[in-house]
């Protein structure tokens, strides 16, 4: 049986981080796959239905324009690559994990923004996923950034 092609989940936000980390698993995917998740909030429960749908919508609209950025933003690093995107509702971390287990991905990759301790102790992304995922995890610091991209 011939081994299966590798699976990689980017985290995207169009942030340049994020865009380095996306060039990184380009990078180490050839003939592989790509699924490029933006993850969205769902709206908090304090508001009324009403307005819970009328953000909703924001998010899903705001996601949407910046997946459909998404080759503009990355200028052919995708080139040659088998890739989709996905728009997920939900926190980052939690939706990354649940797209990464539904496809059997071999890795996640993220890049952070380095805002320090601080950041980790409230909760980074990043700081959750090396916690909580079942599968390698690929973190793109900053100082990374311009190297890559």
């Amino acid at each position: 049986m011939p081994d299966r092609l590798p699976v990689f989940v980017v985290g995207y936000d169009a942030s340049p981080p994020a865009n380095a980390a996306l060039a990184h698993a380009a990078s180490l995917a050839p003939g592989g796959r790509i699924i490029v998740v933006h993850a969205h909030e769902p709206a908090p429960k304090q508001l009324d239905e009403r307005w819970r749908a009328i953000l909703a919508a924001d998010q899903e609209a705001r996601s949407k324009a910046i997946l459909d950025a998404l080759p503009e933003q990355v200028a052919g690093a995708l080139d040659g690559i088998a890739w989709e995107s996905m728009s997920v509702d939900g926190p980052p971390c939690p939706a990354l994990c649940r797209v990464a287990d539904e496809l059997d991905a071999d890795a996640i990759v993220i890049g952070t923004h380095g805002y320090g301790r601080l950041g980790a102790m409230l909760g980074s992304v990043a700081h959750s996923l090396l916690r909580e995922a079942d599968r390698p995890v690929i973190v793109i610091p900053p100082r990374a950034v311009e190297r890559i991209g």
